[in-house]
């Protein structure tokens, strides 16, 4: 019977190296070794446009009118120099407006990203979307979950949520690491070279478009893109937020918040309430839901989250009123993702909704 150590040795010696490989996360948290900001340059660009990102978070430091944060759903649904350039025209000055985005969904992600941006950089408003409700860490977890650095996002987690997060920041160490040993590169976002974001979407650069990605793709991720503007029906005052006035407007369909998801969304909810950051929840398009009435959000997001949160969104009988049934793929790449065209034409649409509390909270920023 063969064993897969030859000697007892060599079973101690492999026991000791992973019993200090599982502890590095921990050890190095007590050393205060790590910079916050050599994570995101060490971020491959196929996970997201992360030295844009970077850029945001670290570089520049002026106070922030409005991000819209999360993964391909929101970078797509939105046009943000549509909403930047109509923001300066209501404030008489420059608003900075932006995206930040990336591959693959998760509240998870979604906190670790704002909790480094508003430790850095004040802001008013933050635009979210629904992240999904799969109860597992975000697939780059590893990649900004650091122990002694994020730690407060295990309080109140399940001990096997917890364990798979430290795991992950075990297989994160040696790249954090690598940090120690020579300096990561910081690339000029607005200059980066070709990338999967240009490849696979057929888009520009993120960071020439304030971090949307304006994909280029016809419908079924097909690179036959016709540029489309659709003669719909829809105005800004379809555009509702959920009220008391408004409910019978919004649909909650469910399935329950994951645990995991829920915990982080929690978080996310808070740390805007404690910063003083207007959170809202934009119901991004599906082309599903083409004829439905209500706008379907899984969730009361403000009763559930327990924090101030609104919901923002079009019935999509309305959203697509007026545009013929056939038409409608064209303004996606597959059927919860906008394309170009479906991003120029929902953004004007929502626009209004989104700045319209701004000047009546603007003395208390």
């Amino acid at each position: 019977m063969s064993t897969a150590f030859s000697s007892p040795r060599q079973a101690a010696a492999f026991a000791l190296l992973l019993a200090v490989l599982l502890a590095l996360p921990a050890l190095v948290a007590v050393t205060g070794w790590l910079d916050r900001r050599d994570v995101y340059p060490a971020i491959a660009w196929k996970c997201g446009p992360f030295p844009w990102i970077h850029q945001k978070i670290f570089v520049e430091t002026k106070d922030v009118d409005m991000v819209f944060l999360g993964s391909s759903h929101i970078m797509t649904a939105v046009d943000t120099p549509y909403v930047q350039q109509k923001f300066s025209e209501q404030l008489g000055r420059e608003a900075e407006v932006f995206t930040l985005g990336w591959g693959w969904p998760g509240f998870d992600a979604s906190y670790a990203v704002a909790r480094d941006l508003l430790d850095h950089r004040r802001v008013h408003t933050l635009v979210i979307y629904d992240e999904g409700n799969r109860d597992l860490p975000h697939m780059n977890s590893s990649r900004w979950f650091r122990i002694g650095e994020n730690s407060e996002m295990l309080s109140g987690l399940p001990w096997l949520a917890q364990a798979r997060l430290y795991g992950g920041a075990v297989l994160g160490m040696p790249r954090q690491l690598l940090s120690l040993a020579r300096p990561n590169l910081l690339e000029d976002p607005a200059r980066a070279r070709i990338n999967v974001w240009n490849t696979s979407f057929r888009a520009e650069n993120p960071a020439k478009h304030r971090g949307a990605l304006c994909s280029r793709l016809a419908y079924g991720h097909s690179p036959d893109f016709i540029p489309f503007r659709p003669a719909g029906d829809a105005t800004p005052a379809d555009v509702l937020a959920y009220s008391a006035e408004t409910r019978v407007a919004f649909k909650f369909t469910g399935p329950a918040t994951q645990p995991y998801q829920l915990h982080f969304a929690r978080s996310l909810a808070r740390l805007c309430q404690e910063r003083g950051t207007r959170l809202v929840v934009l119901h991004t398009p599906s082309l599903r839901e083409r004829g439905q009435t209500s706008i379907a959000e899984r969730e009361l997001w403000p009763e559930v989250l327990g924090a101030p949160v609104e919901i923002v969104g079009v019935p999509p009988a309305r959203l697509f009123a007026g545009i013929p049934a056939a038409a409608l793929p064209k303004l996606f790449l597959d059927d919860t993702h906008l394309n170009q065209n479906g991003q120029e034409m929902f953004t004007p649409l929502i626009t209004p909704m989104l700045l319209k509390p701004y000047a009546a909270s603007i003395h208390h920023y």
